[in-house]
């Protein structure tokens, strides 16, 4: 197990933490969440857990309506002090602490997406969406209330040592300052889809893909589409789970399908797992369809080849 998890991960990743390091979710909220962090390795070792890097992609394909809080909150303006962010941490209990007055909100773009290193304080809004990330949840809620609804002061210290549940100073060095204040924060942190090759090569092969989630050491994803009526066979440089978002065909002469109604204990055919060998020898996807296209979204563990920013 050991040598299949450094292969598909990295010596690196898998020495310094032994097991499978990412998964993938959806998230489909009304209202933006809290303001809150995933502490970095010191902080989230310190109650026995790992720090929780994560990014985010806006499926067109699921965002018809935005929600009611179609934003997210990344970060700290520039110029902010550790002083402001402990007062609103002091101020728990009287109602709003207003801490996103100290960040600033995005408007969030269905097909785009987020890196959030641990450490970034952020408020997911209220698109659907997909979310690789490290296999951890481990998180501080900075914010007292969202959307009318307070928020336990246990949530903010639920993942702190004992005896610093209390201590705002600790609190505070939770977060990263330096990746918080950066003055650029859509610069550094937006992810916009980048094509894995050649656009029109990849048209007249039969499909387009993108990387959606790049940028980091810990884990990559890509969206793939095959267009209508075509059959393309691609090929990967490691392991791989995949969702479908819209269409349906085959792989590998697996069904695919994207279902539109999904009763309690039925299987589906919209996710699979893609073992390295396979992934490498190359997968042939078929679109029977004559209008709808078949769209994937494939996330990876640690990817090499992934752009780096």
């Amino acid at each position: 197990v050991a040598d299949l998890g450094a292969a598909l991960v990295g010596e690196d990743i898998w020495q310094k933490y032994g097991k499978w390091p990412m998964y993938s979710k959806f998230f489909d909220n009304r209202d933006h969440l809290p303001h809150h962090l995933h502490q970095r390795e010191e902080h989230a070792r310190a109650v026995g857990m790992e720090p929780k890097p994560e990014a985010y992609f806006y499926p067109t394909q699921l965002n018809n309506h935005g929600g009611t809080f179609p934003h997210t909150f990344f970060g700290l303006e520039p110029g902010t002090t550790k002083d402001q962010v402990r007062h609103a941490l002091e101020v728990w209990n009287e109602g709003d602490n207003k801490i996103t007055n100290l960040s600033k909100a995005m408007r969030l773009e269905p097909g785009t997406g987020w890196y959030v290193p641990a450490g970034l304080l952020h408020a997911p809004g209220s698109l659907c969406t997909y979310e690789p990330q490290w296999a951890s949840d481990v998180f501080s809620m900075f914010q007292s209330l969202v959307a009318e609804v307070p928020i336990a002061w246990e949530l903010c210290v639920k993942n702190v040592p004992d005896d610093k549940k209390n201590d705002l100073d600790y609190l505070v060095s939770m977060v990263d300052w330096d990746a918080n204040t950066v003055p650029n924060i859509k610069e550094v942190y937006f992810r916009p889809p980048l094509p894995v090759k050649d656009v029109q090569e990849m048209a007249d092969a039969g499909y387009r893909e993108n990387w959606i989630t790049y940028g980091n050491e810990f884990f990559a994803a890509k969206e793939l589409t095959v267009l209508p009526g075509r059959t393309v066979t691609i090929k990967d440089s490691g392991a791989y789970g995949f969702i479908t978002m819209q269409g349906h065909g085959t792989l590998n002469q697996h069904a695919i399908e994207t279902p539109a109604l999904i009763r309690f204990g039925q299987l589906t055919y919209d996710e699979y797992f893609v073992s390295a060998q396979a992934a490498q020898a190359g997968v042939t996807i078929t679109n029977p369809s004559g209008a709808d296209p078949i769209v994937l979204l494939k996330h990876f563990g640690p990817t090499p080849e992934a752009p780096k920013v």
